[in-house]
């Protein structure tokens, strides 16, 4: 009785966790927020998870000159987590709206074909109930949603 190979079923498996693998980087892939609905309440979620980090991923380049990384971290960090004594909050995240141009900064740099949407932050604070509102807007770079605050005045 001869005796069948490992080979065949050895090279079997790796195939199988290859294709696996390569299932689990393209589903992860498509994970990432499309719409601007979706990449301002991912920024949001991860600023509420204390993400500080991944929210800044969501920046567009002009938000990123403002903050750099670390700076944005420490700063956000130190200011809900120590300073508020802020542990968690909850985000509101209003109707999304269509705006034809958006002027970023005082400089005058303008975007078009924008999208804004009204947060409510709530925090409970050593100094009682808090109410942060700001306005999001969402700005097309190359292909993607990206997050602007508002530094025209």
């Amino acid at each position: 009785m001869r005796r069948k190979s490992p080979v065949p079923l050895f090279v079997g498996a790796i195939v199988t966790i290859l294709i696996v693998a390569a299932l689990f980087i393209v589903i992860g892939k498509s994970q990432e927020p499309e719409t601007p609905e979706e990449v301002i309440k991912q920024f949001y979620d991860y600023e509420k998870d204390g993400d500080f980090g991944n929210a800044w991923e969501l920046f567009h380049p002009e938000m990123k000159s403002l903050f750099p990384k670390s700076t944005y971290i420490q700063t956000k960090n130190h200011v809900f987590m120590g300073h508020m004594g802020v542990d968690e909050f909850e985000v509101e995240v209003g109707k999304v709206e269509k705006l034809k141009k958006f002027t970023f900064n005082e400089d005058g740099l303008t975007f078009k074909n924008v999208r804004k949407a009204k947060i409510d932050m709530y925090f409970q604070s050593e100094f009682g109930e808090l109410v942060i509102s700001q306005t999001c807007y969402v700005a097309l770079e190359e292909g993607q949603w990206r997050v602007l605050w508002n530094y025209n005045y």
